[in-house]
């Protein structure tokens, strides 16, 4: 609703427009780098879009460059990024214009008095509406209605608006308000999805702040309320006086806090599945809500960085220079969407500081509305149900089939009989009496259904037999919930060298709001209290931090308040009872940051814990030589256990004028014992790891790090350690070249880990980025080379049926048996005809794959010889560009690797995606004997759950553009291609076209604003397999185009198709063949107008339409308003 509310308070302007930005405005500019600052261009540019491609015209991330969109200054590292691809777009030139109060001819110079008295002169033209007056502003709004004669109306709506700027002398406004119902990818979502949607409004000042929309409410001053989330509402905060600071927060919770735990695998990169608090798979992560750890560790997100992760899908993986192992503990914590209830969320704040004294207090408040599901509508017997089981979730379960009525986009049952078990059928008997079921899976053999058969829009389950199948027809009932915590902290500093801090925590958590049963474990309590003391104060300090922490058996934090690996760090698997922690430090250290310090730490918990633990941390270095210890030993008894835990870490560095030299070691032993019978426990492990590296250069410029790692691992086997394996890792990293003209970058990691009671594995993770460019420009090349390990799903999804235009499939019924089937699903060729959208869903069976990837970009460009003498002039003329691109994936079958992109040997290969093609110009871009020839060729195979896909084209083209006689231009464009389809299950589906085109146009300019065209196309198309159909098309048509400087743009359009075919034309070939029209003869026409009302608004006429022979006239409409800014 806040959400709304914004959005709202914007539309109230009554500014509306187009969602995309004309092309016209595009521009892409392909710059050699010879300083850091770029100017792009001479008037203001969209932040839109903007894009900034290396020389292998990948996208670089946008945290390597800073813009200044207002100046079009780009900022970039030129070492780095020596050559560049800038796409964007400019505003036009009615926002770009300066405009001025007075006419500057009748201002005179300050020289004193003039001895005459002027007026100056006015205009009768009435003033435009200035928008945000004295704001920077940028970005567009967007309303628009769509209709026609098939398909009903439907509105479609896009909002990017950022604002920024003084609303007065002391008051600062900024907005970032991005909101739109169109899909961003075929596979998208044409909901507005509020996870990805970013759209606040904040205004602040020196003393205060008030943001409201998608805020990020965070607290990590409190040692018990420590949280991160990303909600939808109102936040304000204000400054009292110099003392005290006050702040709340109301808002609408937009996900639910989960932490995910698992174990890498050797040498799979990823994907990796992520699942939700209650192990959910279907679930959506609130973007950029994620902090990922590595053995305890947080790692960075990014391409560039250490790893990569869809939102959507919910999975991660890993980058190739971050190579995943199988002792490596991952765990993920992150918001996903979670839309059982209306949820809502409020947070207080206050804070009392002086020179020595601190009080602060907190209030957090998180519940759900228990009358305002969403995802589910509870009966009265469900809420029952709820209100009987307490916090037991395996008790809140209830039958799931209700009475439906028919449809074609819906999986419906009927009742049957089987003995004296009434049990439910798939039907589409329309006259039936119908169910709708949802079928969960309670576990193998603990129910009565079993998975059937998968269709277009989903799973098809049946009835097998009393506790023969591993589902029945319920649905999991979700309790509404509420957490709340207050808190209050203190902090004296009586001097400089004292200082004493309190916290008490009051927590509630019922997590059945329609329930009172085990209402009494709700409550808790936890407190801390901390005591810092100074002991010595000279060269070397000496100091104390003395911690005690109380926590309540029944005290609850949604977020974690203790160190990520809280429970390893102790050897915890479960916690009962009351804990009690008592931390003492003594940290000796001088003012070049050397120290050494010393901890003993104790932890009870009443009912099953009780530990000690020395905890010894140094660091130092002298001269060029630096050290650093880490080590800790613990002493715990649990229930069953008396264990023991050592660990230490020491690293050793020593550098030299250009190199470096190290040595790191790092050990663990713990011994774990049943009390009774004093054997190992198997849960007890130890390891030894050894590493020593040398370095070379400046590893912020050029360098060169290779190392080598070995590490064993021992287990428990017949009550003693075993060694179960042992690793040794051979690596490089390096950036061996970089200057302006080349760039070389290398990374390898290669490892043997021999297994005793398995087969041994091998690991190769590799990566090489060299670019170059050649005799002043003249050749520019690039490649890039990686292989590694991972994972490839077999992707599921599921067509789901949307407003008319706003997806990108269309159904057609081949069989007439109105069950919507995998293969009858195509991509529409007409806006109203797309009404589906294909969503993938969770992925949860992956295949084991060994990937190599290779890109390589070659630019051959002579024109800087067009000056030159007659044989260099002559080849200036001349440019190539061709790049391949090639991501090939191979079933991992034992320690092979795929270090060859190029082998595609078929049994192996899983998934396949190559792509080739070069252009060769003559006079490129000057409409002069130009030529241009084409070739490209591409495979692309994918595995899916329907089976296996693998599509081949091939592209030979030919065009000729030349302009004569000042205002004619004559182009003929030749086409050969080949399109092959091949599908495992879908035969029908399966084709071989080959194609011959020919493409003539003649163009009259009779003014640069006006162009009028006259075009002819003949086109035959075979397909080589099965019933061998014949299109035999010719395309005729006229279109016209008209742009005013000042106000207005026209296109109009009209073709007229005929098409011989010969064959089944009710066929996914035949589909393919005629893209989407119909044999005969076929009409098409366009018109699209364009008026600038004023200097922000645009309005936007489109109107299409269709005729066959066969089908009525087909007429379809947009309006569009669109205000930019």
């Amino acid at each position: 609703m806040t959400k709304k509310i914004c959005l709202l308070f914007l539309i109230l302007l009554g500014f509306c427009a187009q969602a995309q930005t004309t092309s016209k405005e595009f521009r892409t500019k392909k710059i050699s780098i010879q300083k850091d600052t770029i100017q792009i261009d001479s008037i203001n540019i969209n932040s839109q879009k903007f894009k900034v491609l290396n020389s292998q015209n990948s996208i670089i991330n946008s945290q390597e460059y800073k813009v200044d969109f207002r100046k079009a200054i780009l900022i970039i590292n030129s070492k780095k990024y020596p050559e560049i691809t800038i796409e964007y777009f400019r505003f036009p030139a009615f926002l770009t214009k300066v405009y001025s109060p007075f006419d500057e001819n009748l201002i005179l110079p300050n020289i004193g008095s003039q001895g005459k008295l002027f007026k100056l002169a006015t205009t009768n033209k009435p003033s435009e509406i200035k928008l945000f007056e004295g704001l920077q502003t940028k970005g567009f709004i967007t309303r628009g209605v769509t209709g026609g004669n098939n398909q009903n109306a439907v509105t479609n709506a896009a909002l990017d608006l950022e604002i920024s700027g003084k609303l007065s002398k002391d008051v600062t406004l900024r907005a970032n308000i991005f909101d739109t119902n169109i899909p961003l990818q075929e596979n998208g979502y044409s909901q507005n999805i509020t996870d990805f949607d970013r759209i606040f409004i904040e205004m602040f000042s020196k003393n205060w702040r008030v943001k409201a929309g998608d805020i990020s409410l965070s607290n990590q001053e409190s040692y018990f309320l420590k949280f991160n989330k990303q909600v939808s509402g109102l936040q304000v905060e204000a400054n009292i006086n110099k003392n005290l600071k006050v702040g709340g927060s109301g808002a609408i919770v937009r996900g639910k806090f989960s932490s995910f735990k698992f174990t890498g695998v050797e040498g799979n990169q990823g994907p990796y599945k992520l699942l939700g608090a209650n192990n959910e798979p279907a679930i959506i992560v609130i973007a950029k809500s994620e902090i990922v750890y590595i053995n305890g560790i947080a790692i960075k997100r990014g391409q560039d960085e250490d790893y990569t992760i869809d939102y959507n899908l919910a999975e991660i993986e890993f980058n190739t220079t971050f190579p995943i192992t199988n002792d490596m503990r991952i765990t993920v914590e992150f918001q996903y969407s979670d839309r059982n209830y209306s949820r809502f969320i409020t947070y207080e704040e206050a804070s009392f500081k002086t020179e020595k004294f601190s009080l602060s207090g907190y209030f957090y408040n998180e519940n759900d509305a228990k009358n305002q599901p969403l995802q589910q509508s509870l009966t009265d017997n469900q809420k029952q149900i709820l209100a009987n089981a307490g916090n037991n979730q395996d008790l809140m379960t209830s039958e799931s089939a209700y009475l439906d009525t028919y449809s074609e986009n819906k999986i419906l049952y009927k009742k049957t009989q089987n003995g004296n078990i009434e049990t439910f059928e798939y039907a589409t008997d329309e006259t039936a009496e119908l169910y709708n079921v949802t079928f969960t899976n309670v576990g193998t053999n603990n129910g009565n259904y079993s998975f059937d058969s998968t269709i277009a829009i989903g799973n098809i389950f049946k009835f097998v037999g009393e506790n023969l199948g591993d589902y029945n027809p319920i649905v999991r009932l979700i309790a509404p919930s509420k957490y709340q915590i207050a808190v209050v902290s203190s902090s004296y500093q009586p001097n400089e060298k004292t200082t004493l801090n309190t916290e008490i925590a009051f927590s509630n958590n019922d997590l059945n709001l329609f329930s009172s049963v085990d209402d009494a474990s709700n409550a808790g309590i936890a407190t801390l209290i901390g005591w810092q003391q100074t002991l010595i104060d000279k060269k070397w300090q000496l100091k104390s931090d003395v911690n005690f922490e109380f926590k309540h058996a029944n005290f609850f934090t949604e977020q974690r308040f203790e160190s990520i690996e809280f429970k390893r760090d102790w050897n915890l698997i479960t916690t009962t009872g009351n804990k009690s922690l008592l931390q003492t430090k003594f940290i000796l250290e001088n003012k070049k940051k050397d120290y050494v310090s010393y901890s003993f730490n104790r932890l009870n918990y009443t009912e099953n814990f009780n530990g000690t633990k020395h905890i010894l941390n140094a660091k130092t270095h002298f001269k060029n030589t630096s050290f650093y210890v880490d080590g800790s030993f613990l002493n715990n008894t649990s229930e069953l256990e008396k264990n023991s835990f050592f660990r230490a870490k020491a690293k050793a560095e020593q550098s030299f004028t250009k190199s470096w030299l190290g040595a790191f070691i790092n050990f663990e032993t713990n011994d774990k014992k049943n009390k009774t019978t004093q054997e190992l426990v198997n849960t007890s492990h130890k390891f030894k790891e050894y590493e020593t590296y040398l370095g070379l250069g400046d590893s912020t410029k050029v360098f060169a790090k290779i190392g080598l790692n070995y590490r064993n691992n021992d287990s428990v086997k017949s009550n003693k350690f075993t060694e179960i394996n042992n690793r040794k890792t051979f690596y490089i990293n390096s950036k061996l070249i970089q200057n302006k003209a080349t760039n070389l970058a290398v990374f390898a990691n290669y490892r043997i880990t021999e297994n005793t009671f398995s087969d041994n594995e091998k690991s190769l993770n590799s990566k090489v980025v060299f670019n170059q460019r050649l005799f002043n420009d003249f050749i520019s090349l690039g490649t890039v080379f990686e292989t590694s390990s991972g994972n490839v799903a077999r992707q599921d999804y599921v067509y789901v049926k949307t407003e008319p235009g706003l997806g990108f499939y269309t159904w057609i019924d081949y069989n007439n048996n109105s069950i919507q089937e995998f293969n009858e699903f195509e991509i529409a060729q007409f806006q109203d005809q797309a009404e589906y959208l294909r969503l993938p869903l969770p992925n949860l069976r992956y295949t084991a794959t060994q990937r190599a990837k290779w890109s390589q970009s070659l630019t051959i460009n002579p024109a800087q010889w067009k000056d030159k003498n007659s044989f260099k002039k002559t080849v200036s003329h001349f440019y190539n560009q061709s790049f391949l691109s090639v991501d090939n994936e191979q079933e991992r079958i034992g320690n092979s690797f795929n270090l060859n992109p190029f082998d595609f040997d078929e049994n192996k290969l899983i998934g396949l995606n190559l792509s080739f093609r070069n252009n060769f110009y003559f006079n490129k871009n000057l409409q002069k004997y130009s030529f241009t020839y084409t070739y490209g060729k591409s495979k692309n195979k994918q595995q899916y759950f329907i089976g296996n896909q693998e599509n081949n084209t091939k592209l030979n083209q030919l065009e000729f553009q030349h302009k004569f006689a000042k205002f004619w231009l004559f182009d003929v464009l030749g086409k050969r291609s080949n399109n092959d389809l091949e599908t495992e299950n879908f035969s029908n589906r399966n084709y071989q076209i080959n194609t011959k085109e020919i493409q003539p146009k003649i163009s009259f300019l009779y003014h640069k604003d006006h162009r009028l065209s006259a075009f002819y196309h003949y086109k035959n198309k075979e397909n080589k397999l099965q019933d061998f159909e014949v299109l035999k098309q010719q395309k005729i048509g006229l279109e016209y185009f008209y742009i005013s400087k000042k106000q207005q743009q026209i296109s109009a359009n009209i073709t007229a198709f005929l098409n011989d075919f010969t064959g089944d034309s009710n066929t996914p070939v035949a589909y393919q063949m005629l893209e989407g029209l119909q044999t005969g003869s076929n009409y098409t026409w366009s018109f699209l107008f364009n008026q600038k009302l004023n200097s922000f608004l645009n309005l936007n006429l489109n109107y299409l339409g269709r005729k066959s022979e066969n089908s009525k006239t087909i007429h379809t409409g947009n309006i569009q308003l669109k205000a930019i800014f």
